[in-house]
């Protein structure tokens, strides 16, 4: 059912996360999916992560250093989303990637369990068109962010049953609210 109407399939490998799976679990899910893999890191050098990830997309979910940005420019073909709280403290942080990179950015909230901040990802997502939204999401609220017209949108603890279980209701509520907006943008 996930994969129906996701466009891509997050994997969290990093121990630091309550939904952590091994590593191991993305050769499992390969095969039994038909939408490209993300492997969602938070710790660790970049280098290590790209050599340890077998996916099409890595995330990575913290505030990169200015060197940090410049090695997954060596990368050359490698695909990352690369994670920006909604803040106007990181704005100058947005720009720089959006400038010297061509890659995913993922908009979220600046603490964990918090809504994103709907004016900060508004501007953004005008400015740059690979962006999405992810934190706070639910069946119930989707449609203010899908208003804003994201590139996509990153849903997790939103429909969760408890934390890091998802609830297949909460999946299918979702789905069917965001199914709609798809076909008539």
């Amino acid at each position: 059912m996930a994969s129906k109407y996701a466009d891509f399939i997050g994997i969290i490998t990093d121990p630091i996360s309550p939904r952590f799976v091994k590593p191991e679990f993305i050769n499992i899910i390969k095969p039994l999916v038909d939408k490209p893999i993300v492997n969602v890191k938070v710790n660790g050098k970049i280098e290590n992560i790209v050599r340890e990830s077998n996916t099409d997309y890595i995330q990575i979910h913290r505030v990169l250093t200015i060197e940090e940005l410049e090695s997954i420019l060596s990368y050359g073909e490698k695909k990352f989303i690369l994670y920006v709280p909604s803040s106007p403290k990181y704005e100058e942080y947005f720009n720089l990637i959006v400038k010297k990179t061509n890659q995913l950015i993922l908009i979220d909230s600046e603490k964990k369990g918090e809504k994103v901040n709907l004016e900060v990802a508004s501007k953004w997502v005008k400015e740059y068109e690979k962006v999405g939204i992810g934190g706070g999401i639910t069946p119930e609220n989707v449609e203010e962010f899908l208003k804003l017209e994201p590139y996509w949108l990153d849903i997790s603890s939103g429909i969760e049953k408890f934390k890091a279980k998802k609830d297949p209701v909460k999946m299918i509520k979702i789905a069917e609210k965001v199914k709609p907006w798809i076909f008539t943008q």
